[in-house]
């Protein structure tokens, strides 16, 4: 019988997946709920050493013997303190120890309580990782606790080896902790493999690669890949009839890749259902779309998720992580193209409904507002030119509209700060030869104004600043929860122009309050010149809110609400069949109720 603590469960369903079965115990009150779990499991072998200055080095003389790591438990407060010696010792040996440092609830830090002193990183100098496992009270607790042990225990041996620290609080407030848990929890193991890994490891992944009835690569923001690289991903995906998917910022333009941005941002979880992948391939870093991250993880139960890293570091953005490839992408797809074997069981209509999923949304005939810019620009930027995007309703609107595969794509999605997108953009151009456009919002543009004057500022740069009095991504996000004081500090109302700051520096200046005046000023944009060139388009912040608004109501559940033929029915017929499709439009129906 196990502890109920699900911390406790989930620790020791790790270190079973794993194989570490030697544990070395020191005696305390607060690891019992750990003690007394080991115990009784029969896998475990468990040896009792009262003083944890031994206890450590007893745990390095057993690891040397088995060649395998080994678990030195012991309580809180000092007895913790005690084990600073043997890990020290093993770290600078190389012996993979297993240190799990049971404490108190982390609130109880500096209240008088007794055995609590500060446990977390206690060993951070001498140990290849350390952790503080939470509390575990919903799912995403159990996820991330799940995912902190994967990460402790991967770096026992990842690139030498050496120990760990896992720090359990087991002394929680107002949870009992009794022994009555007959099963430890089912948790998923995630392995790392890498190039030097044996022939037998590989093909052992080729085999369950192969098992995959429907395989997704998705493909986040990254720099452009080489010929030969692309080269590798278009003979990976039609041996596997991948969904490859990409966005502008992936900066990968190759046969069969799709910009699957509308789909996963604009369909229902219902009309999605049949879409979803069996295995999902992830290279690149940060992913513009949001609700495509929501989706794969609410279905989490239902797929597995390969990340190619060479870092070899956790990444697990879709909560469904079980294997780390820490290789270069360029050998990962070489490698499976190569390897794959006839028997793949994918389903060869996979990447079909995808395509027939994106050739029914349509974006209507747009008025003058945020998004026509976007789709008037892209049409606009001739090839070979660098494109940096500012965060949000700038990067949003451009992936609904194709641009020249030879475009470069960039915007700064890592952290996601309106703060320097222009210094970025500045930066880019100051050391290129060709044509650099930005498209930006007012709140980005003025935050980060005074980099306009940078002495580096040359003519190839392009600015296109939407100018429409605030920050309208605040304005979409609350549009169906009306806030009457939304301009006062959320959204910053302003009633500022660059003109005279941007005339001041040089620039060449452009506005345009409408469709025609735009077209001209865009044909000023795109022209040569020895100067930079900044456009101003004026639109009004509730106009450009709700037509993004509406384009996405459209395209869910607005046409469901009125009853049309429109684009829900038309996806959700293509995608799940009529049956489904009646079914899932129902499920929507009583959501708008």
């Amino acid at each position: 019988m196990y502890s109920s603590l699900k911390n406790v469960q989930i620790l020791l369903s790790l270190l079973k997946n794993n194989g570490i079965k030697h544990v070395v115990i020191s005696p305390g009150g607060c690891n019992i709920p750990l003690v007394r779990s080991i115990e009784n499991d029969p896998f475990f072998v468990c040896f009792s050493v009262v003083d944890e200055r031994s206890a450590a080095y007893f745990a390095i003389g057993i690891s040397q013997s088995v060649h395998a790591p080994v678990v030195a438990l012991c309580t809180s407060g000092t007895a913790v303190c005690n084990y600073s010696s043997g890990v020290t010792e093993a770290f600078y040996q190389g012996v993979p120890l297993v240190v799990v440092t049971a404490d108190r609830h982390p609130y109880l830090y500096k209240q008088m309580e007794t055995q609590k002193i500060n446990q977390v990183d206690i060993f951070k100098d001498v140990t290849k990782k350390s952790v503080t496992l939470p509390v575990v009270l919903d799912d995403n607790d159990f996820w991330y606790c799940q995912r902190l042990v994967n990460e402790a225990l991967l770096e026992l041996n990842h690139h030498g080896t050496g120990p760990v620290h896992i720090n359990i609080p087991t002394g929680v407030l107002g949870i009992p902790s009794d022994f009555l848990t007959k099963e430890l929890p089912a948790v998923v193991t995630i392995k790392r493999i890498m190039t030097n890994d044996s022939k037998e490891v590989w093909a052992e992944r080729v085999t369950e690669l192969s098992s995959y009835k429907r395989i997704m690569v998705v493909v986040g923001q990254g720099r452009p890949y080489t010929e030969a690289e692309i080269t590798n991903f278009e003979s990976f995906c039609k041996i596997y009839n991948c969904v490859l998917s990409v966005e502008h910022l992936s900066n990968l333009n190759c046969e069969g890749a799709l910009i699957t941005y509308p789909v996963t941002e604009m369909l229902s979880a219902e009309a999605l259902e049949s879409l979803l992948p069996d295995l999902i391939i992830s290279i690149g870093h940060n992913i513009a779309g949001a609700n495509i991250k929501g989706h794969f993880r609410s279905n989490k139960a239902r797929i597995k998720h390969w990340l190619i890293d060479e870092t070899g570091n956790v990444k697990d953005v879709f909560k469904s992580l079980t294997t780390i490839f820490e290789c270069s992408v360029p050998h990962f797809f070489e490698y499976f193209a190569k390897n794959a074997t006839k028997e793949s069981c994918n389903d060869g209509d996979y990447r079909r409904r995808w395509m027939n999923a994106l050739d029914a949304i349509k974006v209507p005939d747009l008025p003058f507002s945020n998004m026509y810019v976007a789709q008037e620009l892209a049409k606009k930027i001739p090839s070979s030119s660098l494109l940096h995007l500012g965060i949000l309703n700038s990067t949003r609107h451009m992936q609904f509209f194709n641009l020249n595969k030879s475009i470069e794509v960039f915007s700064n999605i890592g952290a996601l700060g309106i703060d320097g997108s222009m210094s970025t953009f500045i930066g880019q151009a100051a050391v290129l030869d060709k044509l650099c456009f930005l498209l930006i919002g007012d709140l980005s543009f003025f935050y980060d104004m005074n980099s306009a004057g940078i002495r580096h500022v040359g003519g190839n740069v392009r600015i296109v600043m939407v100018n429409n009095g605030g920050g309208g991504e605040f304005h979409l996000l609350l549009r169906a929860t009306p806030y009457s004081r939304i301009n006062d500090h959320i959204a910053t109302k302003h009633t500022a122009t660059a003109k005279g700051w941007i005339e001041s520096l040089g620039f060449r200046y452009y506005s345009a309050t409408t469709k025609e005046e735009l077209e001209v000023a865009l044909a000023g944009l795109v022209s040569a010149s020895d100067v930079p060139i900044f456009l101003e388009v004026f639109t009004e912040i509730e106009t450009d809110a709700n037509i993004t608004y509406q384009i996405y109501s459209e395209n869910t559940h607005e046409g469901v609400k009125s009853k049309s033929k429109g684009l829900v029915k038309t996806i959700a017929k293509t995608v799940l069949g009529d049956s489904a499709a009646d079914k899932a439009i129902s499920v929507i129906k009583r959501m708008i109720k």
